[in-house]
């Protein structure tokens, strides 16, 4: 596979910084048609980083603990349901490791501890449009209740639900399930369910 050695970086240009940067670059990578490179190509690139993502599950009651938030981007798209079923995320900070912040933002965001973590795997959401890449994690919870949680300082309103696995994964098919981090790790819990429960003491 080619490697990121074979890509020229020509120019950086930061055009906005806010909560996130909004930058120009400009590279040439090598082609896969020839021996040679690319033409330059110009692309506008949202710096934001790594973020790591955990779907939490009780094996005891084998309840999934989902987040409920509203989200701007499915609104603007014109969905009739911008508030998202979801994972408990967060982006990952300087000097924390993804799996730290998992375990940060499900108390922040749910209200509960992570006892274990099973690592997903990762993923890059939109990899023209972002450098953005998810750590995708699935977590065992202790004992857990639905409620209302999120910083407000960080303009968070999040409604949580306990929700069983089996009714998790039909709204998986049914298509309730929109938001993609989320797709990724249901789909992979529904293929590893049992064999969570039973790594997890239940038999």
């Amino acid at each position: 596979m080619t490697t990121r050695s074979k890509v020229k970086i020509l120019s950086r240009k930061l055009e906005f910084k806010g909560w996130h940067k909004l930058e120009t670059v400009v590279v040439q990578p090598a082609s896969l048609r020839h021996d040679g490179a690319t033409e330059p190509m110009s692309r506008e690139m949202y710096i934001c980083g790594t973020a790591a993502i955990a779907l939490l599950y009780q094996p005891e009651t084998d309840e999934l603990l989902l987040n409920e938030q509203f989200r701007v981007g499915p609104f603007l798209a014109g969905d009739e349901k911008p508030f998202l079923i979801e994972c408990c995320a967060g982006l990952v900070d300087p000097g924390e490791t993804p799996e730290e912040t998992v375990r940060r933002e499900a108390v922040e965001e749910t209200g509960s501890e992570i006892l274990d973590l099973e690592f997903i795997g990762k993923s890059y959401p939109s990899p023209g449009a972002t450098d953005e890449v998810h750590m995708l994690y699935c977590g065992r919870i202790g004992k857990a209740a639905a409620g209302h949680f999120g910083l407000v300082e960080e303009g968070e309103e999040i409604k949580t639900h306990l929700v069983p696995a089996a009714e998790a994964i039909r709204m998986l098919d049914e298509g309730v399930i929109v938001n993609g981090a989320t797709l990724i790790c249901m789909n992979w819990f529904a293929r590893h369910h049992e064999r969570l429960r039973k790594k997890w003491g239940i038999k």
